[in-house]
């Protein structure tokens, strides 16, 4: 909602700054709750409530070399069109991760607001997103209670492929798991995937993790793009 910005010779050229959404409160809602509230009209219109921690675009995936058929995806501006200046279809979605203990996913070539709110289980906040590489329905998010958690937008836009619980780092980098209770795990600050989506190297405090995935977040069908943009529209959060 602001402009500005010289550009250079004459100063004829402008930068304009688009505010998606101003950000805001969730009102009465129990934020204690790991569901997702697509349906909530009161929750969906509000922003992330204090700081954002990250934000991340999705990769252009060209010629995916892990799709397992003939297709290949292939992510360019002229295949969904531009609407207000981003990429329409799954090429343009956003997430971000914030304070609130939220992640939430963005289609700004539709509308302002937030399509989805995935919200933490526990009341740790989120501080880190990164799509897949490789995969173009795959996000990870890192969380300051010690977990990894892994979507596939083409599998479900309800559940984690990685479970509710999330993974939890200390308890696959050798922490006794019996003592490693979600109030003693060092928090996540980053996290990072390889460049070919099969390793993911998170950072925990002074130390850094390398975490393999599994052979169904790296490998792809080929149709994971229209999985995505058709579970979004049956639940009416896009109109095309």
């Amino acid at each position: 909602n602001g402009g500005g910005g010289g550009g250079g010779g004459g100063g004829s050229s402008k930068r304009v700054v688009r505010t998606i959404h101003p950000g805001g409160v969730f009102g009465n809602k129990n934020l204690d709750d790991a569901t997702s509230l697509e349906g909530d009209d009161e929750a969906l219109d509000s922003g992330h409530y204090g700081m954002v921690t990250a934000v991340a675009a999705r990769p252009a995936i060209v010629n995916n070399a892990n799709t397992r058929s003939s297709m290949k995806e292939t992510t360019t501006p002229s295949s969904s069109g531009m609407s207000k200046g981003f990429l329409r279809g799954a090429g343009g979605l956003l997430v971000t991760t914030g304070v609130d203990w939220s992640t939430k996913l963005w289609a700004p070539g539709y509308t302002d607001a937030p399509l989805m709110s995935f919200l933490s289980n526990s009341y740790d906040y989120m501080s880190d997103v990164q799509w897949s590489p490789v995969h173009p329905s795959v996000f990870a998010t890192a969380s300051s209670n010690g977990t990894v958690n892994i979507w596939n937008l083409a599998a479900s836009l309800d559940q984690p492929i990685s479970g509710t619980e999330g993974i939890s780092i200390d308890e696959f980098s050798g922490a006794d798991s019996a003592t490693a209770s979600s109030s003693s795990r060092q928090g996540l600050n980053r996290l990072k995937w390889s460049a070919d989506g099969r390793r993911m190297a998170v950072a925990s405090g002074d130390k850094m993790h390398v975490l393999g995935v599994g052979e169904d977040v790296w490998k792809t069908k080929g149709d994971e793009e229209g999985k995505v943009m058709n579970n979004l529209l049956s639940r009416g959060l896009i109109q095309e």
